[in-house]
C-alpha cells in the first residue's frame, strides 16, 4: 500500500499564495478592463510608431536617391570637362542640388549632392562654400569606398585653394588615411605639397622621401625624384 504523503500547512502555503496572487491579478483586470486594454493599446501604438517611422525614412531615403541619380549623372558629365561645362546647365544644377539637400537634409543621397555642390562651388572660383559643403558631407557620411577620400580630397584643394596651407595639409593627410594604393600617394603628394607652402619644408621633404620609397609608380618616382632635387 502506497504510503501516504503528508502536506503540512507551510507547504501549501506557498501554492496558495501563487494562486491568491494569480486570482487577485484576474479580478483585477477584469475590474479594470478598459485600462489594460488602453495600455496594451498603447504599447502596440509605440511599437507600430517605432516601425513605422523606421519604414518611412527608409521610403523617404529610396524616394531621394531615386530623384537624385540622374541629376548626379549629369553632374559629372559637367565636371568631367569643367572649363568647357555650360554656366547656365551648371547653375541650373546647382539650383536643383542645393533645392534637393534641403529637402531630404540627412538622406545618402544628400551626401552625394553635397559632393558635386563643393566642385562646382571649387570650379567658380567660391572656395569658402566649397569648402563649407565638403566640410558638411564629411559629418554628415557614413559612406564607405572611395567616398570618404573623394570628400576628403575635395576639402583639402578647396583649403589649398583659399591658401589656408595649414589646414589643407592636415585634410590631405586625412585624405591619405582614408585611402590606399595610388589615391593614398596622390593625397600624401598633396599632404607634402601644402607643408612646403605652410614652411614646413623639413617635414615635407620627409614625406616625399617616403613616398618615393613606398610608391612603384615610374612617373611619381620621377616627379619626386625631381622635387627632392630641386629641394638640394
Amino acid at each position: 500500500m502506497a504510503e501516504k504523503i503528508k502536506y503540512t500547512r507551510k507547504d501549501l502555503k506557498g501554492p496558495d499564495e501563487f494562486l491568491s496572487a494569480f486570482g487577485r491579478v484576474v479580478e483585477l483586470t477584469k475590474e479594470h478592463r478598459s485600462m489594460v486594454l488602453a495600455g496594451a493599446l498603447a504599447v502596440l501604438l509605440v511599437l507600430g510608431g517605432v516601425l513605422g517611422t523606421q519604414a518611412y525614412y527608409r521610403w523617404e531615403e529610396n524616394k531621394a536617391t531615386r530623384e537624385l541619380w540622374p541629376h548626379l549623372n549629369r553632374a559629372r558629365e559637367l565636371l568631367q570637362a569643367p572649363t568647357s561645362a555650360d554656366a547656365e546647365k551648371l547653375a541650373n544644377l546647382e539650383q536643383f542640388l542645393t533645392a534637393h539637400v534641403n529637402l531630404h537634409p540627412n538622406s545618402t543621397a544628400a551626401v552625394y549632392a553635397r559632393y558635386y555642390l563643393g566642385n562646382i562651388a571649387f570650379i567658380k572660383g567660391n572656395y569658402g562654400l566649397s569648402e563649407a559643403h565638403f566640410r558638411t558631407a564629411i559629418q554628415a557620411s557614413k559612406l564607405g569606398e572611395t567616398m570618404p577620400f573623394l570628400l576628403r580630397e575635395g576639402l583639402a584643394q578647396a583649403l589649398e585653394a583659399k591658401g589656408d596651407f595649414a589646414a589643407a595639409a592636415d585634410a590631405y593627410r586625412d585624405a591619405a588615411s582614408a585611402s590606399n594604393g595610388e589615391l593614398r600617394t596622390q593625397a600624401q603628394i598633396g599632404q607634402a605639397r601644402t607643408m612646403e607652402s605652410a614652411g614646413r619644408k623639413a617635414e615635407a621633404l620627409t614625406l616625399y622621401r617616403q613616398i618615393l620609397a613606398d610608391t612603384s609608380d615610374a612617373g611619381t618616382k620621377e616627379f619626386i625624384e625631381i622635387k627632392l632635387a630641386q629641394a638640394e
